[in-house]
């Protein structure tokens, strides 16, 4: 019975900890689940398809991101690709601005489909958003299409929309989820 206790305390330790480390990994980041291109290195291709009626917007949104996302070339593109932004009115629906993740691939690493092939982000015109509000909403749902949730660092991300443009904490939530990967 004594050898046994001693192989499950520091086995109970062990797992403890893993689990703590975990969760702060997750809090850290501000993860949408585990979705994530798979993409990493010292620099991340992301190409961006603008069919967007307010073009300006959404562009002034992307070109945000390239500079404050150290590793990040995100890339105007001129056909469906990567990531596909536009605006449009679709009603009384209740979202201002929405992602979605249209095709994942396989990950090895989890034995799952949660690497992003391709993402949508949309704005709703419905509400009939100025130029700011389209920036941020545009901001927000392209950084969802990278795998990031909503954070309380008052940046695009943030509920509060306190600004339309990432700050240099998801330029770190970033950087930190795609060097190594």
């Amino acid at each position: 019975m004594l050898k046994r206790a001693k192989f499950v305390a520091p086995l109970l330790i062990i797992l403890g900890l893993l689990a703590a480390n975990i969760g702060v990994y997750t809090a850290h980041a501000h993860n949408w689940g585990n979705y994530h291109w798979n993409k990493g290195g010292t620099y991340i291709d992301i190409y961006q398809y603008n069919t967007a009626a307010y073009y300006s917007d959404a562009e002034a949104a992307r070109q945000n991101a390239w500079n404050t996302v150290s590793i990040l070339y995100n890339y105007n593109a001129g056909s469906h690709t990567n990531v596909s932004v536009y605006d449009g009115n679709f009603g009384n629906t209740g979202w201002g601005g929405l992602a979605s993740l249209e095709n994942l691939d396989w990950d090895w690493g989890c034995w799952c489909y949660n690497h992003i092939a391709h993402g949508h982000a949309r704005v709703n015109m419905y509400y009939g958003y100025g130029a700011w509000d389209r920036q941020r909403i545009f901001c927000q749902e392209v950084f969802h299409t990278y795998g990031f949730d909503h954070d309380d660092t008052n940046g695009c991300m943030d509920y509060t929309y306190t600004t339309n443009v990432l700050l240099s904490h998801n330029s770190t939530d970033f950087y930190n989820r795609y060097r190594n990967h």
